[in-house]
């Protein structure tokens, strides 16, 4: 399907056709899919585990998984859920690995600021929110805080997550509502 000079063709590609090359055992074509897939599976990961190195590991792991189980996949869900399906996967096996511990100060970093302001008491603000908001998102159950990650960050629709999460839509939304009162009540000073 691809050669040097088709190497473009590839990158633009569909994920269908993607996931067909791949399964086929066109590592290029598996590349573009890691290419495409791997920055929004790395900032879920990033939030949900303890450190960046956990986060390397569970997206890596995502990936090989993901590779053994092509010539599987029966494509009832899109690559980006099934991809975020097993990504989760892999977070819950981390926590199994490990206890869950409190998330790095450097985790809201990677979300940029809508806009700059030059005015010392905005920026104190913004710094005093996300460490606020980094707190609250850490003490959420896990299942509430994916769904609100997912939701809010990686712009998911509730079945999406509910697929991604091995839970119903319903769930999802559920968990999403609990975990945004939560953060609401938590986080009231900022409202």
């Amino acid at each position: 399907m691809t050669t040097a000079s088709g190497g473009g063709r590839i990158a633009e590609a569909g994920d269908d056709a993607l996931l067909h090359a791949a399964a086929l055992g066109d590592r290029e074509a598996f590349e573009v899919v890691v290419h495409r897939y791997g920055p929004p599976l790395h900032r879920y990961a990033r939030r949900l585990v303890a450190n960046e190195a956990d986060a390397a590991d569970v997206v890596q792991a995502t990936f090989i998984a993901a590779w053994r189980q092509l010539e599987t996949f029966q494509g009832r869900s899109s690559l980006k859920t099934w991809l975020f399906s097993i990504c989760s996967h892999k977070i819950t096996d981390n926590y199994r690995v490990k206890r869950a511990q409190p998330i790095d100060d450097q985790l809201m970093e990677a979300i940029p600021a809508p806009q700059r302001n030059t005015d010392p008491f905005t920026a104190a603000s913004n710094t005093a929110f996300l460490a606020a908001l980094e707190a609250a998102l850490a003490e959420l159950p896990y299942r509430q805080r994916a769904s609100w990650v997912l939701r809010e960050i990686e712009s998911m629709t509730f079945p999406e997550i509910g697929t991604a999460l091995n839970t119903s839509p319903d769930a999802a939304r559920g968990h999403h509502f609990r975990a945004t009162a939560t953060l609401r009540a938590r986080l009231e000073r900022w409202q």
